[in-house]
């Protein structure tokens, strides 16, 4: 439609970002995405591994259920921060991004994050993701890793993650949790990059006025995480014996605050309440597949999540 970025919001885009992300200068990272293991230090990669046999480890599958009504969370209103030729303003109809996925017929939920904790790394099965890349397109994020395309992303502690816009409207990223940067891109097909060092979640969101884009990264040194596909199913794979936290987590799509532009008093930024995340203890035999289910309910996004 021809849109350009007010030239005030861009020169100050363009200033601040760079000075924000090296000296930590902004505000701090929301609770609910922190990691109280963010600090821990990353084992030698001669070490991670090293002791994985095959042969003993079992698995865990299982699938997770909604209970109760299905919410139907209504439509975002979005006013972009580009300018119009005739000084108008771009408004769009934007889905909830953490509107709960629910097959009406078998009442699994898609898209629920699984993953293991207490994990003994030398045990552990080769990192087996592939690499991560962000495509900012259609005003919403895409997480790329291998052929899937989705909102969440699991990212091996110490790799880096490719972002780049595909729009020539102006965007800009920020990251926050277990990593805290903003990273702008004036221009399409003109990739950054940013290495992910601390464990945790990372939460994407839009710096330049898109509230409704979300995604979300998963930081380990650990390939033990998984998405529910779309009748609600999980499988963790290669598990050596041992006892796990197994936590099943789903992004909150209640709001909890948001931020107005002071010079448009449109909404820029829209902040949910804390993920809703479940907790169950498992103990792995040899060759042992468990079975285990995870049941959601409206109800269980009202309390305050734990993150990772």
């Amino acid at each position: 439609m021809g849109y350009t970025i007010d030239m005030s919001y861009r020169l100050a885009c363009c200033l601040i970002s760079p000075v924000m992300t090296l000296s930590g200068c902004d505000s701090p990272p929301p609770d609910h995405v922190t990691s109280p293991h963010a600090s821990r230090p990353t084992l030698h990669a001669f070490a991670i591994g090293s002791q994985f046999d095959p042969a003993v480890a079992g698995a865990i599958c299982g699938r997770v259920i909604w209970d109760g009504e299905i919410p139907r969370p209504p439509l975002f209103q979005v006013w972009s921060i580009q300018s119009a030729p005739d000084g108008s303003r771009e408004k769009r109809l934007e889905p909830n991004p953490n509107a709960p996925v629910i097959d009406a017929k078998t009442r699994g939920v898609a898209n629920a994050v699984v993953f293991l904790r207490e994990v003994d790394l030398a045990e552990s099965k080769p990192w087996s993701y592939p690499p991560v890349r962000i495509e900012m397109r259609g005003r919403q994020f895409h997480i790329l890793q291998g052929d899937a395309d989705s909102r969440i992303g699991f990212v091996r502690r110490g790799d880096s993650l490719e972002m780049v816009s595909r729009e020539s409207v102006f965007h800009s990223l920020h990251a926050a949790g277990a990593a805290f940067f903003t990273l702008p891109f004036p221009d399409p097909d003109d990739p950054g990059s940013r290495q992910l060092t601390n464990k945790g979640v990372v939460e994407l969101t839009s710096a330049a006025g898109y509230y409704a884009m979300r995604a979300y990264l998963f930081v380990d040194d650990h390939p033990y995480y998984t998405m529910t596909d779309a009748e609600g199913r999980f499988s963790l794979e290669q598990v050596p014996p041992g006892n796990y936290e197994m936590v099943c987590w789903m992004p909150n799509w209640q709001k909890q605050s948001h931020e107005r532009d002071p010079e448009t008093a449109v909404i820029s930024r829209w902040f949910f309440l804390p993920a809703a995340t479940q907790i169950q203890h498992v103990t792995v035999h040899p060759k042992e597949t468990l079975e285990r289910s995870f049941q959601f309910s409206t109800r269980s996004f009202h309390r305050s999540g734990e993150g990772q």
